[in-house]
Protein backbone atom coordinates (compact mmCIF):
# COMPACT_ATOMS: atom_id res chain seq x y z
CA UNK A 1 0.00 0.00 0.00
CA UNK A 2 1.15 3.47 -0.95
CA UNK A 3 1.80 5.93 1.82
CA UNK A 4 0.58 8.88 -0.24
CA UNK A 5 -3.33 9.54 -0.31
CA UNK A 6 -4.65 9.75 -3.70
CA UNK A 7 -8.29 11.50 -4.60
CA UNK A 8 -10.97 8.62 -4.34
CA UNK A 9 -12.00 9.06 -8.39
CA UNK A 10 -8.44 7.41 -8.74
CA UNK A 11 -9.18 4.65 -6.55
CA UNK A 12 -12.47 4.02 -8.08
CA UNK A 13 -10.59 4.12 -11.37
CA UNK A 14 -8.16 1.59 -10.34
CA UNK A 15 -11.42 -0.86 -9.27
CA UNK A 16 -12.75 -0.40 -12.62
CA UNK A 17 -9.68 -1.23 -14.36
CA UNK A 18 -9.37 -4.49 -12.26
CA UNK A 19 -13.29 -4.99 -12.99
CA UNK A 20 -12.37 -4.40 -16.48
CA UNK A 21 -9.12 -7.40 -16.68
CA UNK A 22 -11.20 -9.85 -15.01
CA UNK A 23 -8.97 -9.89 -12.02
CA UNK A 24 -10.10 -11.41 -8.37
CA UNK A 25 -9.48 -10.77 -5.56
CA UNK A 26 -9.64 -8.03 -2.83
CA UNK A 27 -9.08 -4.58 -2.63
CA UNK A 28 -8.53 -2.78 0.28
CA UNK A 29 -8.89 0.95 0.88
CA UNK A 30 -7.60 3.30 4.08
CA UNK A 31 -8.89 6.52 3.90
CA UNK A 32 -7.38 9.78 5.38
CA UNK A 33 -9.14 9.40 8.52
CA UNK A 34 -8.26 5.36 8.95
CA UNK A 35 -10.97 3.54 7.88
CA UNK A 36 -10.72 0.73 6.23
CA UNK A 37 -13.08 -0.32 3.33
CA UNK A 38 -12.58 -3.92 1.44
CA UNK A 39 -14.15 -4.64 -1.91
CA UNK A 40 -14.60 -8.14 -2.73
CA UNK A 41 -13.48 -9.02 -6.50
CA UNK A 42 -14.36 -12.19 -8.55
CA UNK A 43 -13.53 -12.51 -12.18
CA UNK A 44 -14.20 -8.77 -12.66
CA UNK A 45 -17.42 -8.92 -10.78
CA UNK A 46 -18.03 -7.01 -7.59
CA UNK A 47 -19.16 -9.45 -5.24
CA UNK A 48 -19.41 -7.48 -1.98
CA UNK A 49 -17.86 -4.01 -0.16
CA UNK A 50 -17.47 -3.35 2.85
CA UNK A 51 -16.70 0.06 4.82
CA UNK A 52 -16.99 1.16 8.29
CA UNK A 53 -19.30 -1.69 9.39
CA UNK A 54 -21.70 -1.61 6.59
CA UNK A 55 -21.97 -3.52 3.58
CA UNK A 56 -22.90 -3.63 0.36
CA UNK A 57 -25.04 -0.57 -1.17
CA UNK A 58 -24.71 1.67 2.38
CA UNK A 59 -20.99 1.21 2.05
CA UNK A 60 -21.01 2.11 -1.53
CA UNK A 61 -22.95 5.27 -0.31
CA UNK A 62 -20.56 6.03 2.53
CA UNK A 63 -17.49 5.58 0.32
CA UNK A 64 -18.62 8.19 -1.76
CA UNK A 65 -18.17 10.88 0.54
CA UNK A 66 -14.40 9.80 1.29
CA UNK A 67 -12.02 12.46 -0.53
CA UNK A 68 -8.67 10.82 -0.35
CA UNK A 69 -7.41 6.86 0.72
CA UNK A 70 -4.65 4.28 0.14
CA UNK A 71 -5.39 1.48 -1.80
CA UNK A 72 -4.05 -1.98 -2.18
CA UNK A 73 -5.08 -4.90 -4.24
CA UNK A 74 -4.43 -8.52 -3.34
CA UNK A 75 -4.82 -10.82 -5.98
CA UNK A 76 -6.57 -14.39 -5.36
CA UNK A 77 -6.51 -17.49 -7.67
CA UNK A 78 -9.82 -17.67 -9.10
CA UNK A 79 -10.06 -21.98 -9.62
CA UNK A 80 -13.05 -23.23 -10.92
CA UNK A 81 -15.84 -22.05 -8.26
CA UNK A 82 -18.11 -19.81 -10.03
CA UNK A 83 -17.80 -17.01 -6.87
CA UNK A 84 -20.97 -15.74 -5.56
CA UNK A 85 -23.83 -13.44 -6.59
CA UNK A 86 -23.21 -9.49 -5.83
CA UNK A 87 -25.10 -8.20 -2.87
CA UNK A 88 -25.08 -4.95 -4.65
CA UNK A 89 -27.81 -2.83 -6.28
CA UNK A 90 -27.51 -2.06 -9.80
CA UNK A 91 -27.35 1.46 -9.24
CA UNK A 92 -24.22 1.40 -6.43
CA UNK A 93 -22.42 -1.32 -9.62
CA UNK A 94 -22.69 0.93 -12.05
CA UNK A 95 -21.66 4.00 -9.42
CA UNK A 96 -18.82 1.89 -8.47
CA UNK A 97 -17.87 0.92 -12.30
CA UNK A 98 -18.14 4.46 -13.34
CA UNK A 99 -21.04 6.57 -11.88
CA UNK A 100 -18.54 7.65 -9.63
CA UNK A 101 -16.70 10.12 -12.87
CA UNK A 102 -19.77 12.63 -12.50
CA UNK A 103 -19.88 12.72 -9.11
CA UNK A 104 -16.28 13.00 -7.83
CA UNK A 105 -14.76 14.81 -11.14
CA UNK A 106 -14.30 18.07 -8.95
CA UNK A 107 -12.62 16.14 -6.30
CA UNK A 108 -9.80 15.54 -7.52
CA UNK A 109 -7.24 17.33 -5.10
CA UNK A 110 -5.72 15.19 -2.72
CA UNK A 111 -6.76 16.15 0.93
CA UNK A 112 -4.00 18.59 2.39
CA UNK A 113 -3.09 17.96 6.40
CA UNK A 114 -4.44 21.25 6.98
CA UNK A 115 -8.04 20.53 6.42
CA UNK A 116 -7.65 16.93 8.10
CA UNK A 117 -5.71 17.72 10.75
CA UNK A 118 -7.23 20.90 11.92
CA UNK A 119 -7.66 20.96 15.84
CA UNK A 120 -11.61 20.61 16.57
CA UNK A 121 -11.29 22.25 19.57
CA UNK A 122 -10.45 25.23 18.04
CA UNK A 123 -13.43 27.86 18.08
CA UNK A 124 -11.72 28.99 14.86
CA UNK A 125 -12.15 25.63 13.34
CA UNK A 126 -16.03 24.87 14.95
CA UNK A 127 -17.03 28.12 14.32
CA UNK A 128 -16.01 27.77 10.31
CA UNK A 129 -17.48 24.62 10.19
CA UNK A 130 -21.27 25.65 11.53
CA UNK A 131 -21.09 28.35 9.49
CA UNK A 132 -20.66 25.38 6.46
CA UNK A 133 -23.22 23.47 8.04
CA UNK A 134 -26.00 26.26 8.28
CA UNK A 135 -25.94 26.71 4.84
CA UNK A 136 -26.52 23.32 4.04
CA UNK A 137 -28.20 21.72 7.05
CA UNK A 138 -30.61 24.79 8.12
CA UNK A 139 -31.06 25.60 11.58
CA UNK A 140 -30.47 22.38 13.03
CA UNK A 141 -27.08 22.26 12.11
CA UNK A 142 -26.38 23.68 15.49
CA UNK A 143 -27.07 21.09 17.50
CA UNK A 144 -26.23 18.53 14.99
CA UNK A 145 -22.40 20.52 15.26
CA UNK A 146 -22.94 20.27 19.09
CA UNK A 147 -23.27 16.60 19.14
CA UNK A 148 -20.37 15.90 16.29
CA UNK A 149 -17.60 18.11 18.24
CA UNK A 150 -18.54 16.25 21.91
CA UNK A 151 -18.06 12.94 20.32
CA UNK A 152 -14.87 12.91 18.55
CA UNK A 153 -12.09 15.45 18.14
CA UNK A 154 -11.08 14.18 14.63
CA UNK A 155 -11.97 16.76 12.07
CA UNK A 156 -12.56 14.29 8.80
CA UNK A 157 -15.00 11.88 11.20
CA UNK A 158 -16.26 15.43 12.43
CA UNK A 159 -17.06 16.40 8.62
CA UNK A 160 -18.54 12.90 7.84
CA UNK A 161 -20.94 12.68 10.72
CA UNK A 162 -22.35 15.62 9.54
CA UNK A 163 -22.44 15.30 5.50
CA UNK A 164 -24.04 11.48 6.15
CA UNK A 165 -26.98 14.19 7.06
CA UNK A 166 -27.54 15.89 3.60
CA UNK A 167 -29.65 13.66 1.11
CA UNK A 168 -27.55 12.95 -2.31
CA UNK A 169 -24.02 12.31 -2.71
CA UNK A 170 -23.55 15.32 -4.58
CA UNK A 171 -24.64 17.13 -1.20
CA UNK A 172 -22.07 15.18 0.28
CA UNK A 173 -19.38 15.99 -1.23
CA UNK A 174 -19.92 19.69 -2.20
CA UNK A 175 -20.43 19.93 1.81
CA UNK A 176 -17.30 18.18 2.66
CA UNK A 177 -15.63 20.37 -0.19
CA UNK A 178 -16.88 23.79 1.38
CA UNK A 179 -15.56 22.42 4.72
CA UNK A 180 -12.13 21.69 3.55
CA UNK A 181 -12.28 25.01 1.92
CA UNK A 182 -12.90 27.12 4.87
CA UNK A 183 -10.65 24.91 6.98
CA UNK A 184 -7.64 25.34 4.63
CA UNK A 185 -8.38 29.49 5.08
CA UNK A 186 -7.62 29.16 8.98
CA UNK A 187 -4.37 27.45 8.13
Amino acid sequence: MSNDFRPLIDILRELRSLAQKKASGILFIVTADNHSCMIKLHAGQIEEVVFRMLRNDEAVQRLGMVEAAKSRFQAEETGHDHGRPSHLSEDALLWLLGGFERDLAGKTQIITPASVKQDASDPRVRSAVEDVALNHLGPIAGMLCDEVFEGTNQMQQIIEQLAANLSTAHERQQFTAEVHAALAKIG
